[in-house]
Protein backbone atom coordinates (compact mmCIF):
# COMPACT_ATOMS: atom_id res chain seq x y z
CA UNK A 1 0.00 0.00 0.00
CA UNK A 2 1.25 3.46 -0.69
CA UNK A 3 2.19 5.49 2.32
CA UNK A 4 -0.08 8.07 2.38
CA UNK A 5 1.12 9.84 5.88
CA UNK A 6 2.38 12.57 3.78
CA UNK A 7 -0.63 12.98 1.70
CA UNK A 8 -1.28 15.92 -0.32
CA UNK A 9 -3.71 17.12 -3.16
CA UNK A 10 -6.73 18.87 -4.11
CA UNK A 11 -9.93 17.95 -2.97
CA UNK A 12 -13.61 19.00 -4.58
CA UNK A 13 -15.71 19.08 -1.13
CA UNK A 14 -19.55 18.91 -1.87
CA UNK A 15 -22.55 19.09 0.06
CA UNK A 16 -26.68 19.23 -0.91
CA UNK A 17 -28.10 17.75 2.17
CA UNK A 18 -29.80 20.77 2.91
CA UNK A 19 -31.14 24.00 1.55
CA UNK A 20 -27.52 25.11 0.99
CA UNK A 21 -26.00 23.82 -2.23
CA UNK A 22 -21.90 24.02 -1.06
CA UNK A 23 -19.04 23.53 -2.94
CA UNK A 24 -14.98 23.73 -2.02
CA UNK A 25 -11.94 23.21 -3.46
CA UNK A 26 -9.06 22.29 -0.80
CA UNK A 27 -5.08 21.82 -1.24
CA UNK A 28 -3.36 20.09 1.79
CA UNK A 29 -6.81 20.58 3.61
CA UNK A 30 -6.58 24.37 3.52
CA UNK A 31 -9.58 25.97 1.35
CA UNK A 32 -8.73 27.53 -2.29
CA UNK A 33 -12.18 28.39 -3.11
CA UNK A 34 -15.49 27.93 -2.16
CA UNK A 35 -19.16 28.72 -3.68
CA UNK A 36 -22.62 28.26 -2.15
CA UNK A 37 -26.24 29.05 -2.50
CA UNK A 38 -29.10 28.61 -0.84
CA UNK A 39 -31.95 27.54 -3.38
CA UNK A 40 -33.02 23.53 -2.27
CA UNK A 41 -35.46 23.23 -5.74
CA UNK A 42 -32.17 24.02 -7.79
CA UNK A 43 -29.66 21.71 -6.80
CA UNK A 44 -30.16 18.79 -9.46
CA UNK A 45 -29.44 21.38 -11.99
CA UNK A 46 -27.16 24.02 -10.35
CA UNK A 47 -24.56 21.96 -8.46
CA UNK A 48 -22.07 21.03 -11.95
CA UNK A 49 -22.14 24.62 -12.96
CA UNK A 50 -21.34 25.74 -9.15
CA UNK A 51 -18.16 23.36 -9.36
CA UNK A 52 -17.11 24.43 -12.96
CA UNK A 53 -17.30 28.10 -11.83
CA UNK A 54 -14.80 27.18 -8.86
CA UNK A 55 -13.24 24.98 -10.83
CA UNK A 56 -12.28 27.80 -13.80
CA UNK A 57 -12.56 30.77 -11.02
CA UNK A 58 -8.98 29.03 -9.64
CA UNK A 59 -7.38 28.31 -13.03
CA UNK A 60 -8.18 24.34 -12.44
CA UNK A 61 -9.37 21.77 -14.26
CA UNK A 62 -11.00 18.41 -13.38
CA UNK A 63 -7.73 16.30 -14.12
CA UNK A 64 -5.97 18.61 -11.61
CA UNK A 65 -7.95 16.78 -8.52
CA UNK A 66 -7.16 14.20 -6.31
CA UNK A 67 -10.21 12.85 -4.43
CA UNK A 68 -13.49 14.30 -3.60
CA UNK A 69 -15.10 14.77 -0.25
CA UNK A 70 -19.17 14.35 -0.26
CA UNK A 71 -21.68 15.16 2.27
CA UNK A 72 -22.48 12.06 2.81
CA UNK A 73 -26.19 13.06 5.14
CA UNK A 74 -28.45 12.86 7.06
CA UNK A 75 -30.61 15.34 5.29
CA UNK A 76 -33.09 15.69 2.92
CA UNK A 77 -33.47 12.47 0.62
CA UNK A 78 -33.73 13.63 -2.60
CA UNK A 79 -30.83 16.17 -1.81
CA UNK A 80 -28.09 13.85 -0.22
CA UNK A 81 -28.72 11.14 -3.33
CA UNK A 82 -27.89 14.63 -5.59
CA UNK A 83 -24.44 15.16 -4.21
CA UNK A 84 -23.46 11.68 -3.63
CA UNK A 85 -24.36 11.06 -7.52
CA UNK A 86 -22.52 13.73 -8.48
CA UNK A 87 -18.85 12.64 -6.53
CA UNK A 88 -19.57 8.92 -7.69
CA UNK A 89 -19.63 10.49 -10.88
CA UNK A 90 -16.16 12.28 -10.58
CA UNK A 91 -14.51 9.47 -8.24
CA UNK A 92 -15.06 7.14 -11.54
CA UNK A 93 -14.59 8.59 -14.27
CA UNK A 94 -11.26 11.13 -12.95
CA UNK A 95 -10.03 8.06 -10.69
CA UNK A 96 -10.12 10.50 -7.54
CA UNK A 97 -10.07 8.75 -4.27
CA UNK A 98 -14.12 9.26 -2.96
CA UNK A 99 -14.90 10.05 1.11
CA UNK A 100 -17.75 10.02 2.27
CA UNK A 101 -18.54 12.87 5.73
CA UNK A 102 -21.14 13.12 7.85
CA UNK A 103 -23.24 16.30 7.12
CA UNK A 104 -24.37 16.96 10.53
CA UNK A 105 -20.76 17.00 11.59
CA UNK A 106 -19.61 19.21 9.21
CA UNK A 107 -22.56 21.60 10.33
CA UNK A 108 -21.84 21.14 13.85
CA UNK A 109 -17.84 22.31 12.94
CA UNK A 110 -18.16 25.24 10.98
CA UNK A 111 -20.95 26.18 13.83
CA UNK A 112 -18.41 25.83 16.19
CA UNK A 113 -15.77 27.90 13.78
CA UNK A 114 -18.66 30.83 13.55
CA UNK A 115 -18.92 30.84 17.05
CA UNK A 116 -15.23 30.79 18.32
CA UNK A 117 -15.21 31.92 22.19
CA UNK A 118 -11.83 33.27 22.98
CA UNK A 119 -12.63 33.37 26.30
CA UNK A 120 -14.08 29.78 26.51
CA UNK A 121 -11.64 27.04 27.57
CA UNK A 122 -14.67 24.44 28.94
CA UNK A 123 -15.99 22.25 27.51
CA UNK A 124 -18.88 22.89 24.70
CA UNK A 125 -21.38 20.43 22.94
CA UNK A 126 -22.65 21.42 19.52
CA UNK A 127 -25.88 20.49 18.58
CA UNK A 128 -26.58 20.39 14.42
CA UNK A 129 -29.96 20.73 13.91
CA UNK A 130 -31.39 19.76 10.16
CA UNK A 131 -35.54 20.32 10.40
CA UNK A 132 -36.97 17.08 9.12
CA UNK A 133 -40.47 18.08 9.36
CA UNK A 134 -43.28 17.21 11.80
CA UNK A 135 -41.14 18.91 14.66
CA UNK A 136 -38.56 16.01 13.51
CA UNK A 137 -34.65 17.05 13.36
CA UNK A 138 -32.03 15.59 11.90
CA UNK A 139 -29.09 15.78 15.11
CA UNK A 140 -26.34 14.64 16.78
CA UNK A 141 -24.25 15.96 18.96
CA UNK A 142 -20.28 16.89 19.13
CA UNK A 143 -17.63 18.42 21.70
CA UNK A 144 -14.65 19.81 22.00
CA UNK A 145 -13.00 21.93 25.10
CA UNK A 146 -10.60 24.98 24.55
CA UNK A 147 -10.82 27.51 22.15
CA UNK A 148 -11.37 26.47 18.94
CA UNK A 149 -12.28 23.24 17.70
CA UNK A 150 -9.87 23.27 14.83
CA UNK A 151 -6.18 24.36 15.32
CA UNK A 152 -5.74 25.84 12.04
CA UNK A 153 -7.38 25.48 8.81
CA UNK A 154 -6.11 22.36 8.26
CA UNK A 155 -5.71 19.97 11.77
CA UNK A 156 -9.04 19.15 13.81
CA UNK A 157 -7.94 19.27 17.67
CA UNK A 158 -7.24 16.04 19.36
CA UNK A 159 -10.88 16.19 21.77
CA UNK A 160 -13.14 17.36 18.32
CA UNK A 161 -15.75 13.84 18.69
CA UNK A 162 -18.82 12.55 18.65
CA UNK A 163 -20.97 12.41 21.74
CA UNK A 164 -24.38 10.90 20.21
CA UNK A 165 -24.33 9.42 17.28
CA UNK A 166 -26.61 10.91 14.51
CA UNK A 167 -30.29 10.32 13.72
CA UNK A 168 -33.98 11.36 12.92
CA UNK A 169 -35.68 12.68 16.24
CA UNK A 170 -38.57 14.50 17.70
CA UNK A 171 -37.52 17.57 19.50
CA UNK A 172 -38.90 17.73 22.18
CA UNK A 173 -38.06 14.38 23.47
CA UNK A 174 -34.56 14.90 22.14
CA UNK A 175 -33.96 17.98 24.11
CA UNK A 176 -34.96 16.68 27.46
CA UNK A 177 -32.23 13.73 26.21
CA UNK A 178 -30.09 16.57 26.23
CA UNK A 179 -30.85 18.19 29.71
CA UNK A 180 -30.36 14.82 31.47
CA UNK A 181 -27.70 13.84 29.83
CA UNK A 182 -25.61 16.86 30.51
CA UNK A 183 -27.17 16.98 34.33
CA UNK A 184 -26.04 13.16 35.05
CA UNK A 185 -22.56 13.38 33.39
CA UNK A 186 -19.23 13.14 35.04
CA UNK A 187 -17.59 16.39 35.88
CA UNK A 188 -14.97 16.30 33.17
CA UNK A 189 -17.63 14.68 30.29
CA UNK A 190 -20.66 17.57 31.39
CA UNK A 191 -20.67 20.59 29.00
CA UNK A 192 -19.92 24.40 30.29
CA UNK A 193 -21.67 25.28 27.19
CA UNK A 194 -24.53 24.06 24.98
CA UNK A 195 -24.50 25.46 20.98
CA UNK A 196 -27.33 24.37 18.81
CA UNK A 197 -26.54 25.55 15.18
CA UNK A 198 -27.99 24.99 11.64
CA UNK A 199 -32.12 25.20 10.91
CA UNK A 200 -32.76 26.20 13.98
CA UNK A 201 -35.72 28.86 13.42
CA UNK A 202 -38.29 25.68 13.19
CA UNK A 203 -37.56 24.85 16.45
CA UNK A 204 -37.22 28.51 18.42
CA UNK A 205 -40.27 27.86 20.68
CA UNK A 206 -38.52 24.55 21.71
CA UNK A 207 -35.10 26.43 22.29
CA UNK A 208 -36.50 29.23 24.07
CA UNK A 209 -37.39 26.79 26.50
CA UNK A 210 -34.53 24.32 26.77
CA UNK A 211 -32.75 27.71 27.22
CA UNK A 212 -35.06 28.66 30.25
CA UNK A 213 -34.06 24.75 32.18
CA UNK A 214 -30.22 24.62 31.19
CA UNK A 215 -28.73 26.04 33.55
CA UNK A 216 -25.08 26.64 31.71
CA UNK A 217 -24.14 28.70 29.20
CA UNK A 218 -26.77 28.59 25.66
CA UNK A 219 -26.23 29.58 21.97
CA UNK A 220 -27.94 29.10 19.15
CA UNK A 221 -26.88 29.80 15.63
CA UNK A 222 -28.90 29.85 12.20
CA UNK A 223 -26.23 28.25 10.16
CA UNK A 224 -25.71 26.70 6.81
CA UNK A 225 -23.62 23.94 6.08
CA UNK A 226 -20.53 25.15 4.00
CA UNK A 227 -18.42 22.29 1.79
CA UNK A 228 -14.65 24.05 3.37
CA UNK A 229 -15.63 21.81 6.39
CA UNK A 230 -16.70 18.11 4.42
CA UNK A 231 -13.08 19.51 3.42
CA UNK A 232 -11.64 19.85 6.52
CA UNK A 233 -13.18 16.60 8.09
CA UNK A 234 -11.96 14.78 4.78
CA UNK A 235 -8.55 15.52 5.09
CA UNK A 236 -7.56 14.08 7.97
CA UNK A 237 -9.00 10.57 6.69
CA UNK A 238 -7.30 10.97 3.53
CA UNK A 239 -4.23 11.30 4.96
CA UNK A 240 -4.61 7.69 6.56
CA UNK A 241 -4.98 6.37 3.01
CA UNK A 242 -9.00 5.97 4.06
CA UNK A 243 -11.26 6.03 1.13
CA UNK A 244 -14.49 4.77 0.13
CA UNK A 245 -15.39 2.20 -2.71
CA UNK A 246 -16.87 3.73 -5.36
CA UNK A 247 -19.44 1.37 -6.66
CA UNK A 248 -20.69 0.40 -2.93
CA UNK A 249 -21.11 3.89 -1.81
CA UNK A 250 -24.08 5.19 -0.80
CA UNK A 251 -26.07 8.00 1.62
CA UNK A 252 -27.03 7.93 4.68
CA UNK A 253 -30.27 8.42 4.80
CA UNK A 254 -31.15 7.84 8.34
CA UNK A 255 -34.76 6.75 7.55
CA UNK A 256 -36.63 5.65 4.63
CA UNK A 257 -38.17 8.11 2.52
CA UNK A 258 -41.51 8.99 3.24
CA UNK A 259 -43.09 7.32 -0.05
CA UNK A 260 -41.33 4.20 1.09
CA UNK A 261 -41.87 4.35 4.37
CA UNK A 262 -45.98 4.75 3.49
CA UNK A 263 -45.25 1.44 0.95
CA UNK A 264 -43.56 -1.06 3.30
CA UNK A 265 -46.17 0.29 6.52
CA UNK A 266 -49.17 -0.75 3.32
CA UNK A 267 -47.42 -4.12 2.43
CA UNK A 268 -46.69 -5.64 6.49
CA UNK A 269 -50.43 -4.33 7.44
CA UNK A 270 -51.48 -6.39 3.78
CA UNK A 271 -49.07 -9.64 5.67
CA UNK A 272 -51.08 -8.80 8.85
CA UNK A 273 -54.71 -9.21 7.59
CA UNK A 274 -53.54 -12.20 5.73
Amino acid sequence: MTDRTNYSGRCLAIDTSSSAMTVAILENGKMLGEVSSHAERNHSIGLLPHIQDLLASLQLKPKDLQSVAVGQGPGSYTGVRIAVSVGKTFAWSLGLDLIGVSSLEAMALGGAMKQEDKSNKELTWVVPLLDGRRKQAFTAVYAYSGVSPMSDQVALTADWHEVLPDGIRVIGPWLAQLLEQAASAEPEQAPHKILFVGETEGFSEELAQFAQDWKGSFEQLSYGIEAQYIGALAYPRLAKGEKADVHTFVPNYTRLPEAEANLLAGIQVKKGGN
